[in-house]
């Protein structure tokens, strides 16, 4: 593993500065210039990514949270280029295997997790490595009240052009990209249906989300049944080259996006695909499949669905039983 403090140095962060035991930091950064990226060290081994208007004040407020801060390392950073650098770092961190404390922005997840009491690390991993091994066992919840509350908007759907076609796909991408399905369904990942935000060119049917973000969508566009899905990108360069040219050869009908959403991290890349056929022939390509698992599979185990209240029981019902 390449020494931290050289990584720091090489992507332009000041010196490192001990401040265990701490109230403050103020005597350590100038006022008028203490906006920008900051990283804090904890005696775990453990690194924090953050960015901040005004440093000193970020600082108390994770000690509040964290009693083992051991040092801190600071960067000067225009407030509209936060965001930017702030991913820059994390990355740049992740790509060298140390362990974050961040959450969101982070692709990778440490540590034992809620999910693992659903489906075992052992069991993770073959599925995660092995497209012929599906998990369609075990009970679903059972909600009288969720089913209810969203029952017309599944009949609403089923009067919609090409639905059939788009809960065909949908179906797919469930059974074949979603761990646990049954068992997990709710807690973990969650389907709604006809969700508010469609307007007269967009009419979105349905959204499969994972933790704090959407992971599959499908839509109708000026008249076009469309699906668009957030995957792992490394897994893509690797097959694929890094410009994914190879990936727009292969399959004309896909068009990629370089956007993320920050719980699912870097490791992200954005695909929509013109029609049914298209979506299904890219969900049965082994590499994309992977992708798709990988990037659903670190979403899970990083924290329960945000979005289990939306969720769509009659929907549900076509898509995994």
């Amino acid at each position: 593993m390449t020494d931290a403090h050289a990584i720091l140095s090489e992507i332009g962060f000041g010196p490192t500065y001990f401040v265990q035991g701490r109230a403050s930091v103020a005597d350590l950064f100038n006022p008028g210039k203490r906006c920008g990226i900051y990283v804090l060290h904890f005696a775990t081994g453990e690194y924090y990514v953050g960015q901040a208007i005004d440093v000193t004040r970020r600082y108390v407020q994770h000690c509040r949270n964290h009693t083992d801060i051991q040092r801190i390392n600071f960067k000067p950073v225009r407030a509209d280029l936060l965001n930017e650098i702030e991913r820059a770092t994390i990355e740049a961190f992740e790509r060298r295997g140390f362990e974050l404390r961040n959450i969101a922005l982070t692709s990778i997840p440490k540590g034992e997790s809620d999910f693992d009491l659903v489906l075992s690390d052992r069991d993770q991993t073959i599925w995660l490595n092995n497209p012929d091994v599906f998990h369609l066992e075990g009970s679903r919840p059972v909600d009288p009240d969720l089913r209810r509350k969203y029952a017309r908007h599944y009949a609403r759907l089923m009067g919609k052009p090409a639905a059939e076609e788009a809960i065909l796909v949908l179906r797919e991408y469930v059974r074949t990209g979603i761990p646990a399905c049954r068992a997990g369904e709710i807690s973990f990942w969650s389907c709604s249906c006809l969700p508010q935000g469609s307007n007269r060119e967009i009419a979105v049917y349905s959204r499969i989300n994972v933790y704090w973000q959407e992971v599959f969508t499908a839509f109708l566009s000026n008249g076009d049944l469309r699906f668009s899905w957030h995957i792992a990108r490394s897994p893509l360069e690797h097959a694929f080259g890094k410009p994914l040219r190879r990936l727009m050869k292969s399959y004309p009908d896909v068009e990629i996006f370089d956007h993320r959403y920050a719980p699912g991290g870097q490791d992200q890349i954005n695909l929509e695909a013109r029609g049914a056929a298209t979506a299904l022939k890219l969900l049965k390509d082994t590499t994309i499949l992977y992708a798709t698992r990988l990037f659903n599979l670190r979403l899970m185990k990083k924290g329960p669905c945000a979005f289990g209240r939306y969720h769509c029981m009659s929907l549900a019902d076509r898509l995994i039983d």
